[in-house]
């Protein structure tokens, strides 16, 4: 084994970040700017790798000193080398889906700002993907938002016919809370005008007060989307999942989180890593704690086999701010005009199942993250953590605040006093930041919305995260809403919140690593770390902040592999164009042709879960059926 001269306890003090001379790199990247995320070296002009960490970080005379004969040199020509990015928390199993589906998000992240526009993606999706659609007789659509379209309604069951009414075609809301259905595809579920309302869900009418008009929400939404995905098998499963992280890593992470997880899914997921082809990056999952403890016992690990672990439990305590799910303290600002005045949101959680959780957690020292999205919730969270410290220490086990939109003062005064780490979506103040001042909380309210300002004030570390597919996972974007705060109309949404470049990249680098008990071997360029390295086409810290966004991610690699690189042809729309290598079916055709040709009725189970998590919570059946067919669950 070979022996490093300087003990990595010791790298924080020396200048450059070196080890011993006498090692020969297997790989030099130089000539750019370089980023390390330490505080005793931010910048540096070479870093030495070999076998797959980084060996030296420093000067160029003085890593050249590790080159050999049989060095490979890396020229950035001028372009920039951080360390990795780690997803504080995203959903990419969900975002496999996101990615093989037609592209409805709105600008930037794609076109759809109307309802023309919707139908013209979908109609040349289908034009461009004409043997997947003939052999699945079914178009499916990803991401539209109504708040975004200039008609500021959902598209109905006549704007879906005008692009077919003959083959079945459903999309779905970004929110993941919705979609809607065409005539066929209506027909595909079972709903009809005889159709009674569901528990927990809404089929919306049309003007005769009983033909569905193709907008449904939740429940027969969860019915529509299991009618379509639930005979997906156990290869297009693990293909859809595998689709997912080679999405997230073009955008530079090489760690990647599945934020609530069932069990089948899990089960898959480890199923992918054990395979032949493995895993390109590190995925690590916490599955949903009110559903199988036994299971998170059993598995959870800090230690990654084959680039898979379980992390940890995840709790959901309320559900979408800007769908008015979230459980705030105060009624709701300018709510849709069939809530009453009072309305305040709801928990998907009881108090009783929120403190058992916790406790739960705490008792058997695993780490516990929490989505929690208005002030209500957290309110829960805190007396729910503060009663768990109280009875079973608070040794360190880094409880997670997952989202925390609508936080007061006070609350992050609580969370900093019980040690839990913050992982906030600045994203909202872009996407949704006019949507929060004008219709959630108000303009006051709105500007406190992810509130990374009050953390910096008190010297508290925190992550941000994409919440894809939610949102798009574009790191650039997630780094432009949290130095920026600027919103889709060009409003600054709380200018006190504004953080500075470098703390905006520790928090999706090395803070986020610490999040995940990975600090000791992500996050920052040190020696001894992992070389997973991304290459921007610009260094973030010396470009006007404005055009943060621009930046793209040329390369991304782990361990000392490229498994990323940017076509230079790569325009940034329209994205959301995965497809198998050549030499496979597209199993998401096969899924969707078996599902179309079964007509199955309406069903399912509402909760308040976050958007992603709805995903999850609507086809948990699928998942667990076929991880059941796994070789090792038989």
């Amino acid at each position: 084994m070979r022996r490093y001269l300087v003990p990595l306890a010791a790298v924080f003090m020396a200048t450059p970040l070196c080890l011993a001379a006498q090692e020969i790199a297997d790989t030099i990247y130089q000539g750019g700017p370089i980023l390390t995320m330490e505080d005793s070296l931010p910048r540096a002009q070479a870093l030495a790798v070999k076998d797959g960490r980084i060996l030296a970080v420093g000067s160029a005379e003085d890593i050249s000193q590790h080159s050999g004969a049989d060095t490979r040199i890396v020229d950035l020509g001028g372009k920039a080398l951080l360390p990795g990015f780690v997803d504080a928390h995203g959903h990419v199993f969900a975002v496999g889906l996101q990615a093989m589906a037609a592209n409805l998000l709105a600008a930037p992240d794609g076109t759809v700002n109307d309802i023309p526009a919707l139908q013209r993606v979908l109609t040349e999706y289908a034009e461009q993907n004409a043997d997947r659609v003939k052999a699945i007789n079914a178009i499916i659509g990803f991401g539209y938002d109504d708040s975004q379209l200039a008609e500021q309604r959902h598209p109905t069951r006549e704007d879906l016919d005008a692009v077919s009414s003959d083959i079945p075609i459903y999309v779905i809301h970004q929110s993941g809370h919705l979609g809607v259905a065409n005539s066929a595809a209506l027909a595909l579920t079972g709903l009809t005008p005889e159709s009674k309302e569901m528990p927990g869900g809404v089929i919306r009418r049309g003007e005769d007060g009983k033909t569905p008009n193709g907008v449904l929400e939740e429940t027969p939404h969860f019915a529509a989307l299991l009618a379509v995905l639930q005979n997906l098998d156990a290869d297009g499963s693990m293909t859809i999942f595998r689709a997912g992280t080679e999405l997230v890593a073009s955008y530079g992470y090489t760690t990647a989180q599945e934020g609530r997880a069932t069990t089948g899914q899990a089960q898959l997921m480890a199923a992918v890593a054990a395979s032949n082809e493995g895993l390109k990056i590190d995925v690590v999952a916490y599955p949903d704690v009110l559903v199988d403890r036994d299971f998170i016992a059993q598995s959870v690990s800090r230690d990654y086999e084959n680039r898979f672990r379980v992390g940890g439990a995840k709790l959901t305590i309320d559900g979408s701010p800007q769908g008015f799910t979230a459980l705030r303290d105060r009624p709701y600002y300018n709510p849709p005009p069939h809530f009453r005045a009072d309305y305040a949101g709801y928990s998907a959680a009881s108090p009783d199942q929120v403190f058992d959780a916790i406790d739960w957690a705490f008792d058997n020292n695993i780490q516990i993250l929490t989505h929690s999205n208005g002030e209500g919730a957290s309110d829960m969270l805190i007396a729910a953590i503060k009663t768990a410290a109280e009875k079973h220490g608070n040794d360190d086990r880094r409880a997670v605040l997952i989202h925390g939109q609508f936080l007061r003062e006070d609350q992050v005064d609580s969370f900093n006093r019980l040690d839990v780490f913050p992982s906030l979506f600045p994203m909202h103040t872009f996407y949704w930041g006019d949507w929060h001042r004008e219709r959630t909380v108000g303009p006051i309210n709105a500007d406190n919305i992810s509130p990374t300002g009050w953390l910096m004030e008190r010297g508290m570390k925190f992550s941000t995260h994409h919440d894809a597919p939610v949102a798009f996972p574009d790191s650039m974007r997630v780094l432009d809403a949290t130095v920026t705060r600027r919103s889709r109309s060009g409003d600054i949404i709380g200018a006190r919140h504004r953080v500075d470049v470098m703390t905006a990249l520790k928090a999706m680098t090395i803070w986020p690593a610490w999040q995940h008990f990975e600090e000791d071997h992500k996050g920052s360029l040190a020696p001894g770390k992992l070389a997973d390295l991304i290459i921007l086409s610009q260094d973030p810290t010396t470009v006007d902040p404005e055009t943060l966004d621009q930046i793209q991610v040329l390369r991304t690699i782990k361990e000392d592999v490229v498994i990323f690189e940017r076509d230079p042809e790569d325009t940034r729309e329209g994205r959301l164009n995965w497809r198998p290598p050549s030499h496979m079916a597209d199993p998401f055709a096969e899924m969707l042709r078996a599902a179309a040709s079964h007509n199955h009725g309406p069903g399912g189970a509402h909760s308040a879960a976050c958007a992603s998590g709805f995903l999850t919570a609507a086809l948990a059946p699928m998942f667990d059926r076929v991880a059941g067919t796994l070789p090792a669950n038989n």
